[in-house]
Parts: structure tokens; C-alpha cells; sequence
């Protein structure tokens, strides 16, 4: 027997000989049990990622597997199948989860690698009804903390763990310890958009499925056509069919005007569901370019600053979320010390990410992150560079600063800044 089937089978027997077999027992005792055994017999200590390579590669057969087409991570292992819960490895590279609940519960366990962990809460503006396939809401930040290799978390069903991890360092691998013979009619299990619409991704309704199968049909052949179409269906959407038609249009053009545009169509939707709307489909947008992003970037460091790009909203807690985890002096420095090696301004790397940034937009950042509008940035690069150089420059300087306003990867945290300029700052 291999030492990866001999290891994961003593650790499964263990939990079920602590748990029993009947599913009530299971399913009440599986979160505090796993992360109990998990501590106990760490696979951190003892299995690699290479140990995985060797066991399924060498095997003759595994045991019964999940997730067979590889949906989720790159790729999934099933290690041991109890009656009512299951153990698997998940391999990471360049995935990342969204924010997520889960209809299930047990506990995760980093194998090898690191994660950047985050929790969230979310508060519905109205109470949903039972299993409502879409809920408006906002979303709000709780924590983020840096996994490591022996670091073990539980798994809690419904809103009581809305979370994301994103992986540091390639591979990043999970064990996962789950209840597999949940009720799929008993739970939903939302993911979650920035700022606030939860959606099931998993709930099937052949209409809904018939209409964006066939407005994709319309997007190829006949592009009048399919926006006629579109602009005949949203009036009549309700949240979970407009934000699934809106997202996807948005991914194809990538055009934030037409994200305002098709939400202001939704008019059976209320003015704020509209809005939300609006925002969640630049999210998504935005979030999709900082994903492509990571798979071209190795160093944890520059995964480290995606993950807080990607999953926090506010400026300032980002920055104490740098000088917490990295201990530097000055966090703004430290990021854009990091944005400067990704985009090949630093003999340390050449331009990672295609997207340029010159010695003027890194200062700009600089004053950005401090949370200066337009009007103080232009006062502090006059002070650095002389007022008389900087007049000139003024309207490129502006025009400079609302474009990093737009990028995506800074968008959701320095958006907000005013970028207008006051008559006393024109001189």
C-alpha cells in the first residue's frame, strides 16, 4: 500500500471510528472532529505534493473520485470515501475561489504552500425567502489572514462562513475533510459579488438556462439582433437572470458604460437593485483582469498584493493589512515598491503583467494611496518637482491620475478619490 493510501485511510478510520456511522452524528460532529484529527495527525508533516504525484501516477486504482472532470482545482484527489464524508487533496496553480458559502461543513487543512484567507459577512436587504436564486445585500469584510502548511480552518455551512482563498505559492495544496451526502434541496450555496448581490450558481431552471443559450446563439450570428433581444428580455429579469445576462455581456465587451446601460433597462428591478447590479457586473470585470494577472506572477510577494487587490475594498485597511503581514514601515512604499517590480520598473524583473507604469504614474500611486485627491497630488509633485514643472504638466498629470482611478487593478480602492481639480489648485 502506498504511504498516501496508508496515511489518508488511517486518518479517515480514525474520524469515523470517533463519529460512528449514522449521518446525524456525522454531519453534527464532522466540523470540530476533522479539525481536531487534522491537528493531530497534520499531513503537513508528513505528505508532500510529490508524494501525491507518485501515489496517483503509480496507481493501479484509487479510490471512488469526486469531481472527475476537474471543475474544481487543478486537479482534485479523493483520498478516502466514509458512508457520509470524504477527504481529497486539492491541487492549486493558478485558481482561485470567489467568494463563496458552503451547503456542506468539516474542515480544510494546508498541505503545502500558502494562502491569503478571507471572511466575510453579508447583510440582506430584505430577508430572502427560502432558497431565493438571487438576494440583494452588502458585503462586508470581516478578516484576511496568511495561511500556511499546517494551518487548519473548519467548514461551516450556510452564511455563517462566507469566505475566499487565494493561493500564494505554485502548488498550493488542501486537504479538504467534507460531509458529502448533504441534501441539495436543504441548502443554498451562494457566491457572493462585490458589493453585495449573492446568486446560487447551482440552480438549475430550463427557461433561464434556454435564454442565455440562446442569446449567446444571437451574439455570434447576428450581433442587431441579439442586443434587440437582450433589450427585450431585461425589463422583465428578475435579479438572478439579469445579473447572469449583464455579467456575461460585460465579459464579451468589456465596457463599463454598457454595465450602466442594460442594469438601467432592468426595470422590473427596484433603482438600488439596478445599481447594484451595475456595480457587480464592473466587479466581475475588474476582479477577471486582476485573476489573469496572477497566472503571470509567481513571486508570493506580488500574489500577496493581487489577493488583497482582488478581495479588499478599502484603501486604508489594505495598507494595515500589508504592514501587518510583510512588518514594513511604510506600507505604500512597500506596494508600490511591488507594483514597480511587476511592471518591469526594477532590475529585479521584467514587466510582468503588459501594463506600463513610469516613474511619474508610481508617484502618482504613491499620493494615491495616501488618499490625496487630484488637487493635494498636484500641490505634492509641485513640492517634489517644482511648481513650474508641474503646471505644464497639468492636464497630462490629471488625465494620468483618472486612468489609474479606472485601472482595474487599483479601481476598487482609489476610485472614490475626487479627481477634479479646484479653482485654487490651478494657479
Amino acid at each position: 500500500m502506498h504511504r498516501v493510501e496508508a496515511f489518508f485511510r488511517r486518518l479517515g478510520d480514525d474520524i469515523a471510528a470517533t463519529l460512528g456511522e449514522s449521518r446525524e452524528a456525522i454531519y453534527a460532529g464532522l466540523e470540530q472532529v476533522a479539525l481536531a484529527k487534522l491537528d493531530q495527525h497534520n499531513p503537513s508533516a508528513h505528505i508532500r505534493h510529490a508524494d501525491l504525484v507518485d501515489y496517483v501516477l503509480g496507481a493501479d486504482q484509487l479510490c471512488k473520485q469526486a469531481d472527475l472532470d476537474a471543475r474544481f482545482a487543478e486537479p482534485p484527489l479523493s483520498l478516502y470515501n466514509g458512508k457520509h464524508f470524504d477527504i481529497s487533496a486539492l491541487t492549486w496553480l493558478d485558481g482561485t475561489t470567489s467568494i463563496h458559502q458552503h451547503a456542506f461543513c468539516g474542515a480544510f487543512h494546508v498541505l503545502q504552500g500558502s494562502s491569503i484567507h478571507s471572511r466575510y459577512r453579508f447583510k440582506p436587504w430584505q430577508t430572502p425567502e427560502p432558497k431565493q436564486r438571487a438576494v440583494a445585500g452588502a458585503l462586508e469584510l470581516i478578516d484576511i489572514e496568511v495561511l500556511r502548511a499546517g494551518d487548519t480552518r473548519v467548514i461551516r455551512r450556510g452564511d455563517t462562513l462566507i469566505h475566499a482563498l487565494f493561493h500564494m505559492v505554485r502548488p498550493s495544496v488542501t486537504i479538504v475533510i467534507r460531509t458529502i451526502t448533504d441534501d441539495p434541496e436543504a441548502e443554498v450555496q451562494y457566491d457572493y459579488r462585490w458589493p453585495g448581490l449573492a446568486h446560487d450558481p447551482f440552480h438549475k431552471h430550463a427557461p433561464t438556462i434556454r435564454k442565455l443559450q440562446y442569446l449567446r446563439m444571437l451574439r455570434v450570428l447576428d450581433a442587431d439582433a441579439f442586443q434587440a433581444h437582450l433589450a427585450r428580455v431585461l425589463p422583465n429579469c428578475d435579479l438572478f437572470l439579469a445579473y447572469a445576462l449583464v455579467s456575461e455581456q460585460i465579459h464579451v465587451s468589456a465596457d463599463v458604460d454598457e454595465a450602466r446601460r442594460l442594469a438601467a433597462l432592468c426595470t422590473q428591478l427596484p433603482a438600488a437593485e439596478r445599481e447594484l447590479l451595475a456595480k457587480a457586473a464592473h466587479n466581475d470585470l475588474l476582479s477577471r483582469t486582476i485573476i489573469d494577472c496572477r497566472r503571470k506572477l509567481h513571486a508570493p510577494e506580488h500574489r500577496f498584493l493581487l489577493a488583497l487587490l482582488l478581495n479588499v475594498f478599502d484603501r486604508g485597511e489594505l495598507l494595515r493589512l500589508v504592514q501587518r503581514e510583510v512588518a514594513c514601515a511604510d506600507p505604500i512604499a512597500q506596494v508600490c515598491l511591488w507594483i514597480a517590480e511587476i511592471s518591469g520598473n526594477t532590475e529585479r524583473y521584467p514587466n510582468l503583467i503588459g501594463i506600463d507604469f513610469n516613474a511619474t504614474a508610481l508617484d502618482l500611486l504613491a499620493c494615491m494611496f495616501a488618499g490625496l485627491d487630484l488637487a493635494d497630488t498636484l500641490r505634492r509633485m509641485a513640492e517634489r518637482y517644482g511648481e513650474a514643472e508641474v503646471i505644464g504638466q497639468r492636464e497630462a498629470l490629471g488625465a494620468l491620475y483618472r486612468a489609474l482611478q479606472q485601472c482595474a487593478l487599483f479601481h476598487a480602492q482609489l476610485g472614490e478619490l475626487n479627481a477634479g481639480v479646484d479653482e485654487s489648485a490651478r494657479g
